[in-house]
């Protein structure tokens, strides 16, 4: 027999013993390594993209090319309209002021989709969608040069940067191989990045300097966003707590009353495109 004096003693009533329930444990112990992956995530995420601009753009010519070489290649091109978008496009970057090093590429794609975007790289994409409702070299000019100054304000990587961070970081904690891939891949984030709202406000008043310095007035130039309202037909733009970019009639209104402010002509000839 067992010597008492080597016995566990008897836990008096009343008191507790400090062992929660296993399944309260299990529990705890995953909100708070959620709660710790939650707040690692968030912080990079917003360090990445304050500093996501300051990185080289030869880097980030560097990262499109190796995570989604060919998300602008297609055979649906033509070339001609596609070579008169990059001497446009070679016009605006002379008079827009791009730091040394940032480029651009045009890249036009055939198809009913209305819409244009810049991406990481200094690409920019312009689909036939909405080429065919631009009727002047004005218009196009400012569509161009709002893509352009995306690039110039180094937008892309500043979207882009925060959205990669975390994905790398998921993907170390979570241990799936394909998320990264998945995330960045082409058709994915790095080809249609969302802008803040305050980033195509300060890209529209750009492109309209833009438009004034090549042709001496911004006629044409509001047109853009009422191609853009009309493509839309019967359905309306969200609310505007809800939506990313300025409501098109206010894009209107803020080019008119930026150009009566500092005296930009608002009328002139519109140049017709080739």
């Amino acid at each position: 027999m067992r010597d008492p004096r080597y016995r566990n003693p008897k836990v008096p009533e009343g008191i507790s013993s400090g062992h929660d329930h296993p399944l309260w444990d299990a529990v705890k112990s995953f909100l708070l390594v959620s709660g710790f992956i939650v707040v690692v995530v968030a912080a990079c995420f917003i360090a990445a993209r304050l500093a996501a601009p300051l990185t080289p753009f030869s880097w980030e010519t560097a990262l499109i090319e190796k995570v989604a070489p060919s998300f602008h290649e297609t055979k649906d091109r033509a070339p001609e309209t596609e070579a008169y978008l990059r001497r446009l496009a070679a016009r605006l970057t002379k008079v827009m002021d791009l730091p040394d090093g940032v480029t651009v590429t045009v890249h036009y794609v055939k198809g009913k989709e209305v819409n244009a975007f810049a991406t990481l790289g200094g690409h920019i994409v312009i689909y036939e969608g909405l080429w065919r409702k631009i009727d002047s070299e004005n218009t196009a000019a400012m569509l161009l040069g709002h893509e352009i100054a995306h690039v110039k304000h180094r937008d892309p990587i500043a979207s882009a940067g925060g959205g990669l961070v975390a994905a790398v970081i998921l993907t170390a904690l979570v241990g799936n191989s394909g998320f990264l891939g998945d995330l960045v891949g082409a058709g994915g984030t790095l080809a249609v990045l969302r802008f803040s709202r305050a980033q195509e406000e300060k890209a529209d008043r750009a492109a309209a300097r833009a438009v004034l310095k090549l042709y001496g007035h911004l006629d044409g130039a509001g047109d853009l966003f009422a191609k853009l309202g009309s493509a839309r037909g019967p359905f309306k733009e969200p609310p505007k707590f809800l939506s990313s970019h300025p409501h098109l009639a206010d894009r209107i209104a803020t080019l008119e009353r930026d150009a009566r402010a500092r005296g930009w002509p608002l009328e002139g000839p519109k140049t017709p495109l080739p």
